[in-house]
C-alpha cells in the first residue's frame, strides 16, 4: 500500500476557540493501492474507514481535519451520514454471511448500536437522528455546512444531533437493518432489530405515513401520505418499509398497513413509475439507488405474483436505464449487481465486470472553510476526505452473490 501524506498544515487559527491546536488527526493515511489485488485494497478501505470516519458506530460520509477541523471525526457535512453508515452495515453483514469471523459480526453488531444511539439521542421512540455529535457546544459546520437543523439531546447529555430525516435516510434505515436482522444478527440482536423497525415504521404509519420530525410536523422530505401528492418513488419506498417491518416483526398491522396502500390507495401501481425515463437529463441517479435498495427488500420478501409483477415492472424500466449506465459513480455498478441478484439473468458484461474489479481510492482533498467567529468568518485551510462505504458494500454485496472473484 502506497502511504498519501497530509499536506502541512499552513496555518493554525488560534483565535477560534472550536479548532483542534494538534496537528494529529484522524489515526489512518493509508490509501488502497490501486496496483495490489482487489481483496487488499477493501482491507485498506475498511482500516481507512474505522480510523478515519468512524463515529460512536456511525460512519461520517465527509470528515474535515485539522485545523478546520478536531481530533476526532465529528466535524463534516453530516446529512449523508446514515447512507454510509447504512452501506457499512450492509458490508459486514455479508462480510459474516461469508466468512463466520466473529470479528466481522462484531462490527456489524457496533454499527447497528450505532443506528440505535442515532435514536436515542432525539428522546423520542421512533425518531430517528441524521447524524449525531458528542460535544456540548455548537460546532461550527452546524452553521455553515448543508443541513443546519442541529438540537441539544435532553436523553444524551453533552451531545448535538442533526434533524430533518428524509425518505432516503428511511431507506438507509429499514433496507440496512432487515439485511442486517436476515444475514448476519444473532438472537438477541434479531430481535432489537425488529424492535427498532417496529419503533421506526410504527411511528411512520400512526402519522399517516409521513415523517415527522421533534416539533410532530412533517420533515421537508419526509411525504409517503396518500392523502398528499408524492413522488412515485415515496409509494414504493412505503411499501417497503411497511414490508419488511411486517418481516422483521410478524406483527398484523404493518400487513394491514401494506393492503391499505395497494388496495385503497393504488401504491402498488403508483410505484411502477417511479424511474423517471423522459426527458433523459431529468433521470436522478440518486433516486435510482433508493429505488434500487427498495426493489431489493419487496422482491425478495413479496410472494404475490401479482405484486412481483409490478415491482418487476418498475424494475424493468430502471434495467433500460441501468443497462448502459456510466458505472462512475460509486453505487452505480451495485445496480447491476442487484439487478442480476433479483432476476437471475446473465446480464454481466466486461464492461461490468471492470467496474466491479475497480475499487476507485478514497478522496482526500485540501479545500477553504469559511469557519463563524465573533467578528465574521475565518478562511481556514484543510483537508477534507470522503469515506467511500459505498464501494466496500458493494465488494462484500458481490463477493456474497457470487459477482466478485475473491482471487481478484
Amino acid at each position: 500500500m502506497r502511504p498519501t501524506p497530509t499536506p502541512p498544515l499552513s496555518r493554525i487559527w488560534p483565535a477560534i476557540g472550536l479548532l483542534a491546536s494538534s496537528a494529529a488527526a484522524q489515526s489512518v493515511h493509508t490509501f488502497p493501492d490501486s496496483t495490489e489485488p482487489l481483496h487488499r485494497q477493501v482491507v485498506a478501505a475498511e482500516r481507512v474507514i474505522r480510523g478515519n470516519h468512524w463515529n460512536e458506530g456511525t460512519i461520517l460520509d465527509h470528515v474535515i481535519f485539522p485545523p478546520a477541523g478536531l481530533d476526532r471525526p465529528v466535524v463534516g457535512p453530516q446529512a449523508d451520514c446514515l447512507d454510509a453508515t447504512s452501506e457499512l452495515l450492509v458490508a459486514y453483514t455479508h462480510k459474516y454471511a461469508i466468512t463466520r469471523d466473529p470479528a466481522d459480526r462484531r462490527r456489524a453488531d457496533s454499527i447497528f448500536d450505532g443506528i440505535r444511539k442515532l435514536e436515542r439521542v432525539t428522546g423520542i421512540p421512533g425518531l430517528f437522528a441524521r447524524s449525531l455529535n458528542r460535544t456540548d457546544t455548537a460546532l461550527w459546520h452546524e452553521k455553515t455546512l448543508w443541513y443546519p437543523e442541529w438540537h441539544a439531546s435532553t436523553a444524551m447529555p453533552g451531545y448535538r444531533w442533526l434533524g430533518d430525516l428524509s425518505t432516503d435516510k428511511f431507506t438507509s434505515i429499514v433496507s440496512s437493518v432487515s439485511m442486517y436482522w436476515e444475514y448476519c444478527a444473532d438472537e438477541p440482536h434479531r430481535k432489537a432489530a425488529a424492535d427498532l423497525l417496529d419503533r421506526f415504521v410504527g411511528r411512520v404509519v400512526d402519522d399517516n405515513f409521513k415523517l415527522t420530525d421533534l416539533d410532530g410536523k412533517m420533515t421537508l422530505w419526509g411525504n409517503m401520505c396518500p392523502d398528499l401528492p408524492h413522488q412515485p418513488l415515496n409509494s414504493l419506498l412505503m411499501l417497503m418499509g411497511v414490508k419488511a417491518a411486517h418481516r422483521l416483526t410478524g406483527k398484523a398491522r404493518y400487513e394491514e398497513a401494506y393492503r391499505r396502500l395497494i388496495d385503497t390507495h393504488r401504491y402498488a401501481d403508483h410505484q411502477i413509475l417511479s424511474k423517471l425515463l423522459f426527458p433523459e437529463e431529468w433521470r436522478n441517479v440518486g433516486d435510482d439507488y433508493h429505488a434500487a435498495r427498495a426493489l431489493h427488500i419487496l422482491l425478495r420478501y413479496e410472494d404475490d405474483p401479482s405484486l412481483r409483477n409490478k415491482y418487476r415492472m418498475n424494475l424493468n424500466r430502471h434495467w433500460h436505464d441501468w443497462k448502459s449506465m456510466d458505472l462512475s459513480w460509486e453505487s452505480s455498478p451495485w445496480f447491476v449487481m442487484v439487478y442480476r441478484v433479483l432476476t437471475g439473468e446473465d446480464v454481466v458484461t466486461p464492461y461490468h465486470l471492470r467496474h466491479f474489479r475497480s475499487f476507485k481510492g478514497f478522496e482526500r482533498r485540501r479545500r477553504t472553510f469559511d469557519i463563524p467567529g465573533p467578528n465574521g468568518t475565518t478562511p481556514v485551510e484543510s483537508d477534507i476526505e470522503e469515506a467511500s462505504a459505498a464501494r466496500v458494500r458493494n465488494y462484500w454485496f458481490g463477493r456474497y452473490h457470487g459477482l466478485i472473484d475473491p482471487t481478484w
